[in-house]
């Protein structure tokens, strides 16, 4: 399998290594044969979605504080063969430590494992790997996180309607843990009725193409939630093309562009922020204190870094606030 998965990333990695990155921290895989010896590696699922970039400046503001090499490496487009081969390269390069947030956790499983075995720390941040040999987790809870989104959409529709999911990918433990979480927060009210449940691929032209086709047959939709980055954006624009804004209300995750576009424009009631500034930079002291030997989290730790659910009323003061 992970020959397979190298073998169809070689040209993607190849590409993506042209554009380098710098000693504080870049956004593309490192030279093969340089960068990553002596430096704390953090793998994202990709660098096109603009929460990737709130992520990588917590490493680079950790990492200058820390006075110590970091680099962000990641894929132009959510891609799990790509990741494993750009995880590939930088093992290679024996790194101080790595954090991975998986495209597909079965696909990095055996490199995590490689690095554990040449004693190298590796954490999952922002997305669990599970069954794997990774020391522990930090990012979000995602089950929690998803009930607090359930809760803001029950609130948008007065408790009672029909309402609509979007999901990035079903099988992405994350999402899928987020999906957990919303179901369970609206099956407390029982006037509230899912009737359709979506994938998109994490792309946001198909989570809008989704979303359309919902609308089309469910005249009486009342609320719709997108549960990846790339999900609500694709529902506001739905709603905008069909005229809904306000009519169906809308909640989903991360206070990005796209979703404060959409809030200001009427067309999103709820967005879930994640704080992954934040926990980037604390996932890069983590893994400091794992290589140096002064870490005193237990194996198999998970470290909730917490959502905060902002509404149209509450987005200028957020978007004020300090980075997350």
């Amino acid at each position: 399998m992970r020959d397979a998965l190298k073998a169809g990333a070689l040209l993607v990695v190849a590409a993506v290594a042209l554009t380098g990155c710098g000693s504080g921290g870049g956004g593309g895989a490192a030279p093969a044969g340089g960068g990553a010896a002596g430096s704390f590696i953090f793998l994202p699922k990709s660098l096109d979605n603009p929460y990737w970039v709130d992520a990588r400046k917590g490493m680079e503001d950790a990492a200058g504080k820390l006075g110590v090499k970091a680099e962000f490496l990641g894929p132009p487009k959510d891609d799990a063969a790509a990741q494993v081969a750009i995880f590939e390269s930088a093992l290679a390069r024996q790194p101080l430590g790595i954090a991975v947030s998986p495209n597909d956790p079965g696909s990095v499983k055996d490199v995590i494992s490689r690095a554990r075995a040449a004693g190298i720390p590796v954490i999952a941040w922002d997305g669990p790997v599970p069954g794997s040999a990774v020391q522990g987790y930090i990012g979000t809870d995602n089950v929690a996180a998803g009930a607090r989104e359930g809760e803001a959409l029950a609130e948008a529709i007065g408790n009672k309607g029909n309402v609509a999911v979007v999901i990035g990918s079903l099988s992405a433990p994350n999402l899928k843990q987020r999906l957990d979480g919303l179901t369970s927060a609206l099956a407390k009210h029982p006037d509230i009725k899912v009737v359709a449940t979506e994938e998109s691929g994490e792309s946001v032209a198909t989570a809008q193409n989704k979303a359309e086709t919902i609308l089309q047959a469910n005249a009486d939709l009342a609320g719709m939630a997108g549960i990846g980055g790339s999900d609500l954006p694709g529902i506001a624009g739905a709603l905008k093309a069909g005229n809904r804004c306000g009519t169906v209300k809308a909640v989903g995750f991360d206070v990005v562009p796209q979703g404060i576009d959409g809030m200001q424009g009427g067309c999103v009631q709820a967005l879930v922020s994640q704080k992954p500034f934040g926990m980037t930079a604390d996932a890069l002291k983590l893994l400091v204190d794992m290589h140096k030997g002064t870490s005193t989290q237990p194996n198999g730790f998970s470290i909730d870094t917490g959502v905060v659910v902002v509404k149209p009323a509450d987005l200028n003061g957020f978007l004020g606030q300090a980075p997350h």
